[in-house]
């Protein structure tokens, strides 16, 4: 293992930074989602002030409920920001990572800025779809750090095509498979925010047939790498049993947030804890499931050792694919 992470030319301290930056991000995307849950969002009516007050400054503690989870969600917002603020100087000041993971390191700071001006945006123009959009962009955000810790761990060395033998490398099937269940996943994250945002049961109906299409699509493809030899290696098991365990969960969470809140005819009702927590649950999760259908995706093609622009025609035909299934 030592020869493994000394061949890596992106040392292990970036790892470790961006491992703790994803880590310390998802608990917005769920400070975010209940945002969205007890319909919170315009609380606080103005940006990027707080009742006219200096954000840093004002007492939320002795808020209004809407107003403390708004208020906390842009406090916490601002605090990743403010790690990936550090976290991208500190990268580049890093002499031996590659020039293309420093480039990766500036658009995480980019994409994190463009959220805080969209959820800002979000406020100043009272606007229910910019709110939407925000969401969904927060779970693709998500996605890619994710993708940058695995970018930079030692799989990623350990899956180069040139060092495993023929039968340890992914068959085009699960190459196929793995490469279209992030476009599912995260149509379902836009149906679902869609669903969230605008409520109408025909909504809750497409959201209800395309997350038995994941599952489905999850487990057969789940199926297809344990029972291949490069499912026998230890990252790829372990990510592929949290991918197959996080969509039974969200099937779960799913159902027992649709059966608490029956009848659901669109008509906006009160919240209760319960089913504040397992909505958004059920949404922070979906992020979770997202982020690892990246990683996993990311590892298979890294694995499978296709060229850029054999990716590009690969990720084409997911796309069309992922549409049919739709």
């Amino acid at each position: 293992m030592t020869k493994v992470a000394d061949s890596n030319p992106i040392p292990r301290l970036a790892h470790r930074l961006f491992l703790f930056a994803c880590l310390f991000t998802w608990p917005l995307l769920f400070l975010g989602g209940l945002v969205t849950t007890y319909k919170v969002g315009m609380s606080v009516p103005d940006w990027p002030t707080t009742f006219g007050i200096n954000m840093f400054l004002y007492d939320f503690f002795n808020a209004a409920w809407g107003v403390f989870i708004e208020h906390g969600h842009r406090l916490y917002g601002s605090a990743v920001g403010l790690c990936l603020l550090i976290l991208a100087p500190w990268i580049q000041c890093m002499s031996k990572v590659p020039a293309r993971f420093k480039v990766a390191t500036w658009l995480a700071l980019a994409g994190v800025i463009f959220q805080g001006l969209m959820g800002g945006l979000r406020v100043t123009q009272i606007s229910t779809s910019l709110a939407m959009i925000h969401g969904c962009f927060a779970q693709l955000f998500f996605m890619y750090l994710a993708c940058i810790t695995a970018w930079s761990s030692r799989t990623w060395v350990q899956l180069d095509p040139s060092k495993l033998g023929s039968a340890e490398r992914p068959s085009r099937q699960i190459l196929r498979f793995t490469i279209i269940m992030p476009f599912m996943f995260y149509s379902q994250i836009i149906v679902g925010a869609w669903l969230r945002h605008f409520q109408s049961p025909d909504k809750l109906y497409l959201h209800e047939i395309l997350g038995v299409t994941v599952v489905v699509l999850t487990t057969i493809a789940g199926s297809k790498i344990r029972r291949s030899e490069f499912g026998k290696q230890r990252s790829i098991r372990r990510i592929r049993t949290i991918l197959v365990g996080l969509t039974h969960l969200q099937w779960l969470l799913g159902l027992f947030s649709w059966w608490l809140m029956r009848p659901f005819d669109g008509i906006p009702k009160s919240v209760s804890s319960l089913q504040a927590i397992l909505r958004t649950s059920h949404q922070a999760n979906g992020a979770l499931l997202l982020a690892c259908a990246g990683v996993l995706a990311l590892w298979v093609v890294r694995a499978y050792g296709l060229g850029q622009s054999q990716v590009s025609d690969l990720t084409n035909s997911a796309k069309m694919e992922a549409v049919c299934l739709s």
